[in-house]
């Protein structure tokens, strides 16, 4: 991979889209966490956070010579706020601890002035209503013996007598304190998920993918939902979206202007990851090759789960594979297979019975003898091969292979294994043309404007390698 898309990928993009479709993938997990985490503090707080209580009394700030002194309004605050200040200060809380069964005064105790009055409001917290009235009998008690902490010429005197009726009760409210807990993990829950969609390298648009990867990117084939019955998505198939054929027969149009400037014959057609939707896609391609009037054949290289076969709906009972060929049990002509009709016949090599350890059988000149009796008697060849993040056919086939076509499934794969994957592909000798992102959302396709999919529970495509998910007639 060249510097400068080293440099490309350290810069975000804020994709609202992405971010929006991540936090859609994600807000099952996202709300469950959030519910699980408010159930078990609700359990945690209800057990162990009980309802408190509050005593308090009122003071007042008086001059010493209450009957023939003036109030001097300034100097009446300065008193106020240094008997609040000693109060609440360390100096109160060390006289509480000197006094007889000390060890029974638990809890808070505090001062503040009333705004714009003498009085002072000192109050007592605790975890019980008799804790609470003698922590605060223990303050009014000692309150005396910080009087060098006043103002000279001041007192503090009490407002009536100390009532215990006054005690308030302070709930302890398990279930809004659950609540906010709640609230909390979803909203950093979605902040994760944003975060991770703003700062990771998976493709997720056209846009990002041109920037980030070292090939070519022809556009993108959009996520389409099968109609009733239909078990594969086919241009040729009238049920399939219209707009999906347009942007097959756009990006085949740029893929055959880079192929006839290089002289390119043999395509391979691979992705990094199984469910990416490449064998779908190259069968698309051969179709409108096809409809254009070429002679194409599709070559099903993924000897271990194959999956073209079912696509077109193909039974293979009596039919040659190209293990067959391979193992030199055939020729080239009996495994040759013609399918379609008319203007929109095509040939194929097929396999369906899976093979272990295929890559030695590509690994031979049967195979390579048998592209290059293809390619001379074809327009094109392609071969749908296994993905190459996981297995070595792939890496092996692009050394016979003219040139490669990634597919790439949006939001699934990370733009650093992709330009691995093409870096292993070119040492190999085969050069990558270009790619797609498959079963793309959002996207702009062939000039019909952004069409939007709903997410849901339909499959686009051909599930890799597995059964039943072939195309009908």
């Amino acid at each position: 991979m060249n510097q400068e898309h080293y440099k490309n990928q350290n810069v975000q993009s804020y994709d609202v889209k992405y971010i929006s479709r991540c936090l859609m993938r994600n807000a099952l997990f996202i709300l469950m966490f959030a519910c699980l985490a408010g159930v078990f503090s609700y359990i945690f707080l209800d057990h162990y956070k009980k309802d408190t209580y509050t005593a308090s009394v009122n003071l007042y700030v008086i001059p010493r010579d209450n009957a023939g002194t003036k109030f001097n309004s300034n100097g009446i605050s300065s008193a106020v706020s240094r008997c609040v200040s000693a109060l609440n200060s360390d100096m109160m809380k060390e006289q509480i601890k000197k006094e007889k069964n000390a060890d029974k005064l638990k809890g808070k105790l505090s001062a503040y002035a009333a705004e714009s009055t003498n009085i002072i409001v000192m109050s007592a917290t605790s975890s019980s209503a008799e804790s609470a009235c003698r922590l605060l009998k223990a303050g009014i008690d000692n309150y005396p013996k910080l009087s060098g902490y006043f103002q000279t010429g001041y007192l503090l005197k009490k407002i009536g007598s100390f009532e215990g009726n006054g005690i308030t009760v302070n709930h302890a409210d398990a279930p809004i304190s659950a609540l906010k807990v709640a609230l909390l993990v979803l909203i950093a829950g979605c902040g994760l998920v944003g975060a991770m969609a703003v700062f990771t390298d998976k493709v997720h648009s056209v846009e990002q993918a041109q920037q980030l990867l070292d090939m070519d990117v022809f556009g993108a084939l959009p996520f389409v939902k099968k109609k009733q019955e239909q078990k594969s998505i086919l241009i040729t198939d009238p049920r399939t979206s219209s707009q999906y054929a347009e942007a097959v027969d756009k990006i085949v149009t740029k893929l055959r202007r880079k192929m006839h400037e290089n002289h390119y014959k043999v395509l391979m057609v691979s992705s990094l990851k199984e469910n990416d939707g490449k064998s779908t896609a190259a069968a698309n391609l051969v179709l409108n090759l096809v409809q254009r009037g070429k002679k194409v054949v599709l070559v099903d290289c993924d000897m271990r789960r194959s999956a073209v076969c079912k696509l077109f709906d193909i039974d293979m009972k009596d039919q040659k594979q190209l293990y067959d060929y391979l193992t030199e049990e055939s020729t080239l002509q009996d495994v040759l297979i013609e399918y379609g009709q008319d203007e929109r016949k095509f040939s194929c090599i097929l396999q369906k019975k899976a093979v272990s350890e295929p890559e030695k059988w590509f690994d031979s000149e049967r195979f390579e003898h048998m592209l290059k009796e293809l390619s001379g008697s074809f327009d094109y060849v392609i071969l749908d091969t296994a993905p190459i993040g996981i297995v070595r056919d792939a890496e092996i086939i692009a050394g016979y292979a003219d040139s490669v076509f990634m597919v790439m499934k949006q939001d699934e794969v990370h733009a650093a294994s992709v330009n691995d994957g093409i870096d292993i592909l070119e040492d190999a000798g085969s050069v990558v043309v270009g790619g797609v992102l498959n079963m793309a959302r959002g996207e702009k396709i062939a000039g019909n404007g952004y069409h939007k999919y709903k997410y849901g529970s339909y499959y686009y495509g051909y599930a890799y390698g597995k059964d039943g998910q072939h195309a009908g007639k």
